[in-house]
């Protein structure tokens, strides 16, 4: 017979029990953030289609560079006082998503370049890096700028919207040859808005993405924001955004030095800027590249 007393025997099948739940949610996380990773490295890819129509933006030129060896494809419409602007769309988009923003300040003069980061639209490539990799694309895409007859090279600016207003804010910070640097639902780290988005996940997609090759440490601009050095800085987030990049924006403003301006649209969404206040969103973006090109 044995010596073991009942109520130790259900203790230690208790304590297997939870030891082999913990080992089972463990691995199920891991899965789940495995798959999160390989689906936030390698998304669908959206068709790019010009724009048409009575208010469509005319002119736009093909244009094509190299980043990285890989062929970057995009439109530019050329400067009509020497100054331009690159735009940097977000994940999962493509050179599309900035006409309004390139509308605005092509109807101002300066000389715009939309153009898809690599792994996305029409630009060669089948992953992308969170704003890693894509520094690379934004200073190509500088280069290509700045080599144009209508621009002069000490003229031109960045504009990013999500994913690529991170990697214009790193871009910028390295790279004098930006001359003002514009934002809109930016996020500070990229550690940090996966945590916003993931949970408990967090650890297993931040894991995926560094098995994938991102530098995760590496895309964090809010430790380098004075290194922009007295250019002009303008950050543009949504009152009403429920992601990651709302939620720490204000933080990017704190830890900028002058000269630094905040813009905040109360009822907007991530990205929901221009249909929420045209007419604000339009003049912010006007009169701010007006005034630092």
């Amino acid at each position: 017979m044995s010596s073991k007393k009942p109520g130790v025997r259900w203790f230690r099948v208790l304590a297997l029990l939870l030891v082999l739940g913990a080992a089972g949610f463990g691995a199920l996380t891991a899965v789940r953030g495995l798959r999160t990773a390989a689906s936030l490295v390698h998304p669908s890819r959206i068709p790019v289609v010009r724009p048409s129509g009575p208010e469509a933006l005319t002119g736009l030129e093909d244009v094509s560079f190299q980043a990285a060896g890989q062929v970057l494809r995009g439109w530019y419409l050329p400067s009509r006082d020497g100054t331009a602007v690159v735009l940097v769309h977000g994940f999962a988009a493509n050179r599309t998503q900035l006409l309004f923003e390139a509308g605005v300040l092509a109807k101002s003069g300066h000389g715009v370049l939309l153009f898809d980061l690599h792994g996305q639209g029409e630009s060669d490539g089948d992953t992308i890096g969170w704003g890693d990799s894509e520094r690379e694309d934004v200073r190509a895409a500088l280069s290509f700028v700045r080599a144009r007859p209508d621009v002069t090279p000490g003229r031109v600016g960045l504009f990013g919207f999500s994913m690529g207003g991170t990697t214009a804010l790193l871009v910028a910070q390295e790279d004098p040859r930006v001359k003002a640097v514009a934002v809109a639902g930016a996020f500070p780290d990229l550690a940090g808005d996966m945590g916003s988005h993931y949970g408990a996940s967090t650890w297993a997609v931040l894991w995926g993405l560094r098995r994938a090759g991102i530098d995760v440490e590496a895309v964090r601009p809010l430790d380098g924001m004075c290194r922009l050095e007295g250019r002009p800085l303008l950050l543009i987030n949504g009152g009403s955004d429920p992601d990651g990049p709302q939620k720490l924006g204000a933080s990017l403003y704190r830890a900028a030095c002058e000269p630094k301006e905040l813009w905040e649209v109360p009822e907007a969404a991530h990205g929901e800027y221009a249909q929420k206040d045209p007419q604000g969103y339009a003049q912010h973006l006007r009169e701010f590249f007006d005034r630092a090109l």
